[in-house]
């Protein structure tokens, strides 16, 4: 055996042990805080990323690194037989691209009814962007079935855009195409009839004129 083929066995032999102790030392990231509100008429979702960045990522996002946090949301009607009923789908994909000659942080939103594009030059403002889902709309109030249980779950993902084997390696020792969390869900949501307005769930009813917060038509909304 050469010299040229121990430097390279040696190198092989290092870089995985970097691999090793980098993955090591990486807290696993998870979703957390998956909530569901009643909004007028609607239904939304927030939920949080939790331990989604460690220094190696943060240090590929300075570098103009496009990362892509992709978050899977299911709304599911429960059910006594086999298999819960999924009623709503999204996938909402949080991107984050550095500008290092402006030095400003270009966040961009998109999934079904969300939209959004921010630009802002603080690390924390980026970072809550990213991790953060607020008001995501899942379902519309008059299309649930009263007295049923209903519940949310999410998951995310991560992916570093234009970076392919073996340069996501290579270069920042953390292999980001392989992050992905496991489900969350929330706690389950029954929607109530309010006997005050005697709503019927499949007839749609002018709004009271002073509505309550969480209150929709004479439907309300209760966590459990």
């Amino acid at each position: 055996m050469n010299n040229i083929q121990k430097a390279l066995r040696a190198f092989i032999l290092l870089f995985g042990i970097l691999c090793f102790l980098t993955a090591s030392a990486w807290a696993e990231p998870n979703i957390s805080k998956v909530s569901l509100n009643t909004e007028k008429e609607v239904i939304t979702l927030d939920a949080e990323l939790i331990d989604a960045f460690n220094a190696k990522i943060k240090e590929a996002i300075e570098s103009g690194v496009a990362m892509t946090f992709t978050f899977e949301i299911e709304f599911l009607k429960h059910s006594s037989g086999f298999g819960d009923n999924v009623i709503s789908e999204n996938k909402v994909t949080h991107t984050v691209q550095y500008d290092t000659l402006k030095k400003v942080y270009q966040v961009s939103s998109q999934g079904k009814n969300v939209n959004r594009k921010v630009s802002t030059k603080s690390m924390e403002k980026y970072q809550e962007l990213m991790l953060t889902l607020k008001d995501i709309p899942v379902a519309h109030i008059f299309k649930l079935d009263p007295e049923e249980k209903y519940y949310a779950r999410v998951k995310a993902e991560m992916e570093a855009e234009g970076l392919w084997f073996p340069f996501n390696y290579l270069l920042f020792f953390v292999p980001f195409d392989e992050f992905e969390t496991s489900w969350t869900q929330s706690t389950p949501l029954t929607i109530k009839m309010d006997p005050a307005f005697g709503v019927d769930s499949s007839q749609k009813k002018s709004k009271p004129a002073i509505p309550a917060k969480g209150v929709a038509n004479g439907i309300r909304s209760f966590n459990q």
